[in-house]
C-alpha cells in the first residue's frame, strides 16, 4: 500500500503530539523457527475480550517484524517501573541485536512463549491478522496464555522520559 499523499500536519507536530500520549511500556518478543527476537513498543492496546484480543503497531523496519511474521507468535512483557534498562535495550540503545538482547533480564522459553520474570503481566500471543498501517503492519494477536505476576508499578513513557504512577 502506498503512502496517501494528503495535506497532513509535519513530521515534528506529528511527534510533539504523540509525546504528551502517555503510555505502559512493553517489550513485544517472539521465538520459533525464524528466531528469537524482540522489540519495545507503546503502541499496543486491547481488541476484545471474545476472543481476548490485542494490537500491536511493529515499524517495519524492525528486526522482529519478519520474525514475528514468519513465527507467527508473539509474547508481550508489560514492563515494571525497574525495568527501564530492559526497554532501553529492546529500543537498541544499548548496541544489542537479535537474540543477544535476551543476555539482559531473566527470561523463561518454551517452545514459542517467552516468560519475563518480574514483568507485570506475560501475554503469548497467537498472529492471527497482519494490516498494513504505512511504515508499520498492525498486528492482531489472540491471547493464548496471560499470566499476572508481580504488584509493582508500570512503567510508562511519555515526554520522550521514563516515569510510573503514584
Amino acid at each position: 500500500m502506498n503512502t496517501p499523499t494528503l495535506n497532513t500536519i509535519s513530521v515534528d507536530d506529528f511527534k510533539a503530539a504523540m509525546r504528551k500520549l502517555t503510555a505502559s511500556v512493553t517489550l513485544v518478543t517472539t521465538n520459533g523457527n525464524d528466531g528469537k527476537d524482540g522489540l519495545t513498543a507503546t503502541a499496543i492496546t486491547s481488541l476484545s475480550d471474545t476472543p481476548p484480543s490485542i494490537i500491536v503497531c511493529v515499524n517495519k523496519g524492525s528486526s522482529a517484524h519478519e520474525r514475528i511474521l514468519n513465527n507467527k507468535t508473539f509474547n508481550v512483557h508489560i514492563l515494571n517501573d525497574t525495568q527501564d534498562d530492559l526497554s532501553n535495550c529492546f529500543a537498541g540503545f544499548t548496541g544489542k541485536h537479535g537474540e543477544d538482547k535476551f543476555n539482559e533480564g531473566n527470561w523463561e522459553v518454551n517452545n514459542s512463549n517467552i516468560t519475563l520474570k518480574g514483568a507485570l503481566v506475560n501475554m503469548e500471543c497467537s498472529l492471527q491478522e497482519c494490516h498494513d498501517g504505512f511504515t508499520h503492519h498492525i498486528f492482531v494477536g489472540v491471547i493464548k496464555k496471560v499470566q499476572l505476576s508481580s504488584e509493582d508499578k508500570p512503567l510508562l513513557y511519555g515526554e520522550g522520559k521514563y516515569t510510573t504512577t503514584k
